[in-house]
Order: C-alpha cells, then sequence, then structure tokens
C-alpha cells in the first residue's frame, strides 16, 4: 500500500470516530433534556381550617298564621252576609245573618218548658208531684234555656280574629250545610312560614332563631321572621325536621300564597377546605377527587365534599390538613406523575 493512501485510510477512521463520538454525546444530552422536560411544573394550594357561616336557603309557601271558618253550628238558611272577599274584618265583627226559624223554635220550647215548671213547682210544694218529676221539670228548662242560647248566638255569625276574608261559600237565602263554612277568614299579620330542615341542623333549632326572607313578587325587599316552632320529630324518609317560622308582617304587604326564598342563619364553624380548582369530577360515577403533591409526584386521592363557600369546599374526607393540593390543570396529571413547585 502506498504511503500516501494508507495516510488518507487514518484521517478518514480519525473523523468518523470522532463524528460518533459527538453524536453519542448529543443523544445523551437530549435523552437529558426529555427527561428534564417530562416533569410538569404545577402550582398548588392548601388544605386548610376555615370559618364557614352556616346560612341554608330554603323555598316554601306563606300561609295565615290563623284561619277561621264561619259556620252556622246546626245549618240553617242565610239571611244576609255582610262581607264580601277581601273585606278587612275585625275580632267580634257579625259578618254574617242567619234565618232565626230555629231560635224562634228554640224559643217557644223555652216558654214551654217555662211554663210546665211552674206548674210542677206548685204541685210539688202541695206535695202533688214526686221530687223526681220536679227535677225532670227543671232539667227540661235549664236545656231550653240552653238551646235558645245557642239558637240565637247561632243567628249572628261574627269573626273571632282580625283579618281578610278569604273565602265566601254561600249567597244570601241559600241553606249551609256544618260540613261546609260559609265564611273563610284568614289572619295576615303575622304569617307564618313553614320548611324542612336537614336533621344536621337540628340541635341547632331553637324558638326564637332568626330568618329573613323575600319574595319575587315585591323585588329586593328582605322581611324579618323567628322560628315559634321545631316539630318534635324527624322524618325518616327524608332526614328532615319541620320548623315553623313567625314573619310580622306589620305593613300587610306579604300574602298567603306567595312564594318566598327564605335564609336561616345558623352561625358559623370551623372546617377543613380545599380549593375548588383541585376538584377533578369523574364523568359518569359522581366520584370527586384531587392530586396531592407528594414527593415529587402527583398522587391520586378521592374526596368527599360539602357545602362550597367563596370558591373552597368543606372537606368531608380523603384530606387532611396542610396537605398541598395541585390547583393548575389537574385533570391533565396521572397518578405518580413527576411534577415540581412553579419558581
Amino acid at each position: 500500500m502506498k504511503p500516501q493512501t494508507s495516510l488518507l485510510l487514518l484521517l478518514s477512521a480519525a473523523s468518523l470516530s470522532l463524528s460518533t463520538a459527538c453524536s453519542s454525546s448529543s443523544s445523551s444530552k437530549q435523552e437529558t433534556a426529555q427527561s428534564t422536560d417530562s416533569t410538569q411544573v404545577v402550582t398548588v394550594d392548601a388544605a386548610r381550617l376555615t370559618e364557614l357561616g352556616s346560612r341554608q336557603q330554603y323555598t316554601a309557601q306563606l300561609e295565615a298564621k290563623t284561619l277561621n271558618n264561619i259556620t252556622a253550628q246546626a245549618g240553617g238558611r242565610v239571611k244576609q252576609i255582610l262581607v264580601a272577599v277581601g273585606d278587612r274584618v275585625a275580632a267580634g265583627q257579625v259578618v254574617a245573618r242567619m234565618e232565626a226559624t230555629q231560635a224562634s223554635a228554640a224559643q217557644i220550647q223555652l216558654a214551654d218548658a217555662k211554663t210546665n215548671f211552674a206548674r210542677m213547682d206548685e204541685l210539688y210544694k202541695v206535695g202533688g208531684v214526686s221530687k223526681a218529676q220536679w227535677e225532670q221539670a227543671k232539667s227540661a228548662l235549664e236545656q231550653a234555656k240552653l238551646s235558645y242560647g245557642n239558637a240565637s248566638e247561632n243567628t249572628l255569625l261574627r269573626s273571632p280574629i282580625s283579618g281578610f276574608v278569604t273565602a265566601k261559600n254561600y249567597d244570601n237565602g241559600d241553606v249551609t250545610s256544618p260540613s261546609q263554612p260559609i265564611l273563610v277568614i284568614q289572619q295576615v299579620s303575622p304569617l307564618k312560614v313553614v320548611v324542612n330542615v336537614s336533621e344536621q341542623y337540628y340541635t341547632r333549632l331553637k324558638p326564637g332563631l332568626e330568618a329573613s326572607l323575600s319574595v319575587e313578587a315585591l323585588g329586593e325587599q328582605t322581611f324579618s321572621g323567628r322560628i315559634t316552632k321545631v316539630y318534635p320529630t324527624v322524618d325518616a324518609t327524608t332526614h328532615t325536621v319541620g320548623v315553623e317560622i313567625e314573619v310580622a308582617n306589620k305593613d300587610q304587604r306579604l300574602r298567603p300564597g306567595m312564594y318566598a326564598r327564605l335564609s336561616l342563619d345558623f352561625g358559623t364553624r370551623q372546617a377543613l377546605t380545599i380549593s375548588d380548582k383541585a376538584i377533578i369530577r369523574q364523568a359518569g360515577s359522581g366520584i370527586r377527587y384531587v392530586y396531592v403533591l407528594k414527593e415529587g409526584k402527583a398522587v391520586y386521592r378521592e374526596v368527599e365534599l360539602g357545602e362550597l363557600q367563596d370558591g373552597r369546599y368543606e372537606a368531608l374526607s380523603g384530606i387532611e390538613p396542610g396537605e398541598q393540593l395541585i390547583i393548575s390543570a389537574p385533570s391533565r396529571l396521572k397518578n405518580g406523575t413527576a411534577v415540581k413547585l412553579a419558581k
């Protein structure tokens, strides 16, 4: 082999060796860069104790605090109805008159009973009748007096409460039935609202606890109320307890039948909370989970959530205070993904 040829071969081999070495070094750098790039940069938020306000919202229908059905005790014919639907009435006001047919009959019976007793009394004094006969006549007289009093009272029908006439079921001259009221009168000041409250608040339900409510028909105006009655049992199906709330309604702008949005304030309590940005909802299952930052990795954790307030959920289970939850695009992560904190 010629010296020139040998020299060329040596130079070519050296060049190839250098090229291979450079290529190997470059490939190693790329692998390192790719390994570094697979670590996702994340931001976190700590699970922490927070003061939560326990204000619960309800929808309910306003009802009359007191409702009275005006009826004739034994039925009879209406002589005159003195009020119309929508009229305001005062307690004790005469609202209807009944025909005095029964009162007239009772009056005749009373007169007969008086005459009979007077005769029996004279005979008893001279021994003409027994004491038992005398007592029977006296009892008949007392019963006749009672019947006449009831019949007379039933002739004039009075409202026992102040309120509004909300129903009129008969006209003048109609014959009434004791099973259907002649008039219905409802008291609108105060009104009441009945709501069903979760049993978890049962120990906080006390008479006097304040409530606020509004109705759509009256815009943003709010009205105050207070709990007056807590029902003694819990519904086994709904796990709720009935609560009666009285609303003063002094200006009488509210009316029975209106739908109201009502709020009960149960005070504040400390609870463990997490950012709503950390929550991932598994489609179709209802499962809620988060990723916790642990030793440079995203760790999957199922959680049970309570109420949401100001962008934070109450964490009922699955999380401990102080744990760091990933809040930057957590849905892109998988369990065990390498992560690092953003600078």
